[in-house]
């Protein structure tokens, strides 16, 4: 009797987390609220795991854990140390001031995932959301959207109705269901290196198939939403799975599709031009070279601490009679590590820094193990990286949902897939 309650009990807790990741899995394609949901309520089943002792962590995860908490710890403290200190006049909006729950998403899920992940119901999710996704983002990139959605989802059409081709053939940026270009593409970068992992890595060849379906589903709605930077980073990431997971001619046959994939967005005028602005935008005084530029004044200003997490935009502001910063510029730097170090301070530097090694420590020891979710996890952390040089991803909590996810997923596997570390 004492047997079948544990095992009843133990069955609800597997219900809650599968139900927990399956919201979570929605919310990578359909809205941010959801995205929140999935995350708050991650983070909730983590801390009752933890209060009733039954969570059980490797060394190395558990190591990512304490260092995404102390992160989070820092990032909320922070504000009141910059009031106390000078840095900041005011505490940051409580919308940004939020986003400190963030940093903990992804080890909320490895935690959570300790009692099992329901693999097949998460990839159906994920596969079937976002190449509905995509046929939106297709649409929505060939003709102007006609159709005014309800006012409580709060959704700007003025960003699907921008015009990156000619009044003759014009090209609108997809935004899939977020209606929003950047959201919808750096939210593909997150879920792109999954795919990739599992078309490269997969012994089962419908598997194969659907995912490669994804993959091409992913690159053609980050085509279609005119991010340079994504698009960039999408290639890098290509590249990388073709020489990690692939050999001869399965490996040429790769290089063959990203060399088309870059001839045809030189073939695009749209893409020519947007990338022709790109160097200006950066080294010649363009918009990101002012952000950066600003972003470097208040860390010369306030090194140790910062200004506050979640102040970029309001100390930027206090700047703008010398620097002719805009309200759309200052809400960051463009850089993810120069607005931490902005708004965190060395201090939240190192802890970002910190974090981010343990979780690529973790994630290449269970790629080197066979893990198909780690090797993904792993290709989505350097699409992240790569996106964070000329963008501050966090601001958007969906994007950075999203990766938090995808990472917290790759440091769960199967039972006997990673073996543990001594002494764990």
């Amino acid at each position: 009797m004492v047997t079948d309650s544990k095992t009843s009990e133990a069955g609800r807790w597997r219900t809650a987390v599968a139900g927990v990741l399956g919201l979570y899995a929605v919310g990578l394609v359909l809205a941010e609220a959801v995205l929140q949901a999935g995350a708050i309520l991650a983070l909730a089943l983590a801390l009752a795991l933890a209060a009733t002792k039954r969570l059980r962590l490797e060394q190395d995860v558990r190591a990512f854990v304490l260092a995404s908490v102390a992160l989070c710890g820092w990032q909320l403290v922070s504000p009141a140390v910059a009031l106390m200190t000078g840095a900041a006049a005011k505490w940051p909006r409580g919308a940004r001031y939020g986003q400190a729950l963030d940093s903990v998403a992804g080890a909320a899920v490895a935690c959570i995932g300790t009692l099992g992940v329901p693999w097949v119901m998460l990839g159906g999710l994920v596969a079937g959301g976002w190449l509905l996704a995509a046929a939106l983002g297709f649409f929505q990139h060939r003709v102007m959207w006609p159709w005014e959605p309800p006012r409580f989802l709060k959704l700007n059409l003025s960003r699907l109705h921008e015009n990156f081709g000619t009044e003759e053939h014009p090209r609108y940026a997809a935004g899939g269901f977020f209606f929003h270009r950047l959201r919808f593409a750096h939210g593909a970068i997150a879920v792109l290196g999954p795919a990739l992992a599992v078309l490269g890595r997969s012994k089962v060849t419908r598997q194969r198939v659907l995912a490669g379906a994804v993959v091409l589903a992913l690159l053609l709605s980050i085509y279609g939403s005119f991010a340079r930077a994504a698009l960039g980073a999408a290639l890098g990431v290509c590249v990388l799975a073709l020489l990690l997971l692939l050999r001869g001619t399965a490996r040429k046959a790769g290089l063959g599709v990203a060399v088309a994939l870059v001839v045809l967005v030189l073939l695009t005028p749209a893409w020519r031009e947007r990338f022709g602005k790109a160097v200006d935008n950066l080294f010649g005084g363009g918009e990101r070279s002012l952000a950066m530029s600003v972003g470097w004044r208040l860390v010369r200003e306030h090194p140790w601490v910062g200004v506050g997490f979640g102040n970029h935009k309001p100390a930027a502001l206090a700047t703008q009679a010398e620097t002719g910063i805009t309200d759309l510029l200052a809400t960051d730097s463009h850089n993810l590590w120069l607005t931490a170090w902005a708004e965190t301070g060395l201090v939240g530097l190192a802890l970002l820094a910190v974090m981010h090694v343990l979780l690529a420590r973790a994630l290449v020891r269970r790629h080197r193990a066979g893990s198909i979710p780690a090797t993904g996890a792993l290709l989505s952390f350097v699409g992240f990286h790569v996106l964070g040089l000329v963008h501050y991803l966090p601001f958007h909590s969906s994007v950075h949902l999203s990766f938090m996810l995808v990472w917290g997923l790759g440091l769960c596997e199967r039972e006997g897939v990673v073996r543990p570390l001594s002494g764990s």
